[in-house]
C-alpha cells in the first residue's frame, strides 16, 4: 500500500495580531504558505474592529490564504476560556502559538528621565521606558495586576488550556512551538513581594522580566507533550505605542533618533520597522528543531540599511526565581483554570 501522505498544513495563533509586530509576524507566516505547505493564521485580538482591518489588509496581500479572526483579551480570564473553546471547536491542530499581545500603561512623559538618559546613557535610554511614567495600581476585572495579567498570566493560562490541541499533532521530531515576544528587562523592576507589580512604577519591565524567568521551566513542562517554548525580542521598533500620549510630532522624532543610532552608530538593535522586528519570531517558527535552544533568547536585528537578521544569546534567568514564579502562576491556573 502507498505510504499515507504527510500532513503539511500548519496553524498559527498570534495574540495581538491586529497590528504592530503581531501583524508583521502574521505576514511572515503567510509568506511561507504554498500549495504544498498551507498556512492558517488566526489573529487573536481584543479589538475586533482593528482585527477586521488587519484581516482585510492581509487578504489584499495574501488573497487565497486562510486567515481567521478570534476575539481574545488576555487581561480577562473569561475571554481566554472563551477563546480556547472557540479554537478547540474550529481547529484540528495548532502548531505555533505566538504570545505577542502586550501593554504598557503609559501615563505621561518623564522629563527628568529624558534629560538624564540622553546625556548619560543615550543608547540604553532608548531601549528602556525611562522617558515614560507608567501608571501604578491598575487592576484587571479579575483582581490581578493589569499589566501582569495582560502580558504574562493571560498567556500562561492560554498555553496551558491549549496543550491538548497542540499535542494532538506535535511529535518529538516536529514539536509544537510557543513563542513569546519578550523585551529588554531588568531584575531591578521586579519584586517577589509584589510579583504582579501592582504597586511598582515599572509594571511593563516587570512583566517582561517574568517571561524570561519562566521560559526555561515552562519549556521543561511543555516538552512532556512535545511542545517547545522560546523567547524572542523584536528590538527597538516604532510600532505606534507612543500615540496614546497625543503629542503629534513625538513618534516622528523618536523614529529619526532611531535611524540616527542605526545608520550612523551602527547599532543593530534599532530594528525600527515591525517587519524587521518580526524576524526573530519568524526564524524561531521555521528553523529546524536542532537549530534552536530554549535556553537562548533570539533577537531581531537590522543592518545600517535595514536588512534583518537574527542573533541569539543565553537567557538571563535564575532557576530559583523561575521556580518561584512558576509556582505562583501554576497556583493561579489552578484557581482560574475552571
Amino acid at each position: 500500500m502507498p505510504e499515507a501522505s504527510k500532513d503539511t498544513r500548519r496553524v498559527a495563533v498570534i495574540t495581538g495580531g491586529n497590528g504592530g509586530v503581531g501583524l508583521s509576524i502574521a505576514s511572515h507566516i503567510l509568506s511561507r504558505s504554498s500549495p504544498q505547505h498551507t498556512m492558517t493564521v488566526v489573529l487573536a485580538c481584543r479589538n475586533q474592529k482593528k482585527g477586521e482591518r488587519a484581516l482585510s489588509q492581509l487578504l489584499k496581500q495574501y488573497s487565497n490564504s486562510d486567515i481567521r479572526l478570534l476575539e481574545l483579551d488576555t487581561s480577562s480570564v473569561a475571554s481566554v476560556h472563551k477563546a480556547v473553546q472557540a479554537l478547540n471547536n474550529t481547529l484540528e491542530r495548532l502548531d505555533f502559538l505566538f504570545c505577542n499581545a502586550g501593554a504598557m500603561p503609559i501615563g505621561s512623559l518623564c522629563v527628568p528621565g529624558i534629560i538624564r538618559g540622553i546625556f548619560t546613557h543615550p543608547v540604553q535610554f532608548f531601549e528602556s521606558s525611562e522617558a515614560l511614567y507608567q501608571k501604578r495600581g491598575l487592576l484587571s476585572g479579575d483582581g490581578m495586576g493589569l499589566t501582569f495579567q495582560t502580558n504574562v498570566f493571560g498567556h500562561y493560562l492560554l498555553i496551558h488550556k491549549l496543550i491538548p490541541l497542540m499535542s494532538r499533532t506535535s511529535t518529538k521530531d516536529e514539536p509544537g512551538r510557543v513563542i513569546w515576544t519578550g523585551s529588554s528587562a531588568s531584575q531591578h523592576a521586579f519584586s517577589r513581594k509584589d510579583y504582579q507589580h501592582i504597586h511598582g512604577d515599572k509594571p511593563y519591565e516587570s512583566s517582561k522580566y517574568i517571561v524570561d524567568q519562566i521560559a526555561i521551566p515552562l519549556n521543561r513542562k511543555l516538552s512532556q507533550n512535545n511542545i517547545r517554548c522560546y523567547v524572542t525580542e523584536p528590538g527597538d521598533v516604532c510600532s505606534g505605542f507612543l500615540s496614546g500620549l497625543d503629542i503629534p510630532l513625538l513618534p516622528y522624532l523618536v523614529m529619526m533618533l532611531f535611524y540616527f543610532f542605526r545608520v550612523f552608530a551602527g547599532i543593530s538593535r534599532f530594528t525600527i520597522s515591525t517587519d524587521c522586528a518580526a524576524e526573530a519570531s519568524s526564524f524561531v517558527a521555521f528553523a529546524e528543531d536542532d537549530e534552536l535552544d530554549p535556553r537562548l533568547k533570539y533577537y531581531s536585528n537590522a543592518t545600517r540599511f535595514g536588512k534583518p537578521y537574527v542573533t541569539a544569546s543565553p537567557l538571563i534567568s535564575s532557576a530559583d526565581t523561575g521556580a518561584f514564579l512558576t509556582s505562583k502562576l501554576d497556583a493561579l491556573v489552578e484557581k482560574y483554570g475552571y
